[in-house]
């Protein structure tokens, strides 16, 4: 897996953003995981790493 956060611009400021995706293979379809109301916290992260595990780009 390849992890790393980045922080995309806004008209508002930057937004921290995970993103995480299988090393090789290609094309990875695209998941758009929105967190919940108690914020980014290590389970979201989880769960982002469970769907990339089987071959989703997920951000």
């Amino acid at each position: 897996m390849i992890e790393r956060t980045v922080d995309i611009p806004t008209k508002h400021g930057a937004t921290t953003t995970f993103i995480v995706h299988p090393e090789r293979g290609g094309p990875h379809p695209a998941i758009l995981f929105y967190m919940d109301a108690p914020a980014i916290r290590e389970e979201l992260r989880d769960m982002a790493r469970r769907l990339a595990s089987v071959g989703y780009y997920v951000i």
